[in-house]
């Protein structure tokens, strides 16, 4: 699935707004050609038509050629009803 998604550094503040790709319940990848390191903390604000979430985690890979994979670490139970939703579609 592929959605909206702005990545932000919960270190440094810095956001990145770019697509999902493989948005799981679980996680996601996210395409960027200015990933951040493996290990970062970061908050996610994922939108898919009106509805958006907002999940924590944190980055397993982040290569310039493939973007980064993240993984969710928190995410509120309202979020993760939406999510489970949206793959029912």
């Amino acid at each position: 699935m592929f959605v909206d998604v702005k990545v932000t550094n919960l270190e440094s503040g810095i956001e990145i707004k770019e697509r999902t790709r493989d948005l799981k319940t679980y996680g996601c990848s996210v395409n960027t050609s200015s990933p951040f390191p493996a290990g970062t903390k970061v908050m996610l604000k994922v939108t898919h038509g009106e509805k958006e979430i907002v999940a924590f985690g944190k980055v397993i890979y982040g290569r310039q050629d493939i973007g980064m994979g993240i993984a969710f670490t928190n995410i509120e139970p309202e979020g993760q009803k939406i999510l489970e939703d949206w793959f029912g579609d």
